[in-house]
């Protein structure tokens, strides 16, 4: 894992973006996919601990399970891209990694009481939370393509033997 890359990540997570378009998703599939067991899961925590500390904070409830959902889609990476890569894994890493994050978070929003304590209040929060599912694919699609890709392509480089001068 190029810890240059998660930086650059965090960093940019921390400049102004549009609400649900974030590179914390693609960051907890690359850390999934070239992190180790035991501590790749902390690895999307630290540039959302250090949002939250820029923008402030909410439901500890709803925070608790924020977190938990990005600890988990770690895994997403781990399952489909640490042996292999390609665009279908690619595809099923991010939609997976994005779906549990979304089951997660919006389940942690009925929980802390945003909508009635029914059947019917769940069903309602994750339609109203749809949207910004399809955010959080187009995201991690986007940053994936470019923590990956630039992952890739520093190891290409790296590999390059040095040209010896004349």
């Amino acid at each position: 894992m190029n810890k240059y890359l998660i930086a650059l990540a965090s960093v940019i997570h921390l400049l102004p973006h549009p609400f649900g378009v974030s590179t914390i998703g693609a960051t907890a599939l690359y850390a999934g996919a070239y992190g180790s067991k035991r501590s790749s899961w902390a690895i999307p925590c630290i540039p959302l601990g250090l949002g939250l500390l820029i923008t402030g904070l909410y439901h500890p409830l709803v925070m608790l399970f924020v977190f938990g959902g990005f600890a988990l889609a770690t895994f997403a990476g781990r399952w489909f891209l640490a042996r292999q890569r390609n665009l279908g894994r690619f595809t099923v890493a991010v939609v997976t990694g994005a779906g549990i994050f979304f089951l997660v978070s919006n389940f942690a929003v009925w929980l802390a009481g945003y909508y009635p304590p029914t059947a019917a209040g769940l069903v309602q929060c994750y339609v109203a939370g749809l949207a910004m599912f399809a955010k959080a694919i187009l995201a991690d699609a986007v940053y994936c393509g470019a923590l990956f890709g630039l992952h890739s392509a520093i190891e290409r480089h790296q590999r390059q033997p040095a040209v010896a001068p004349i």
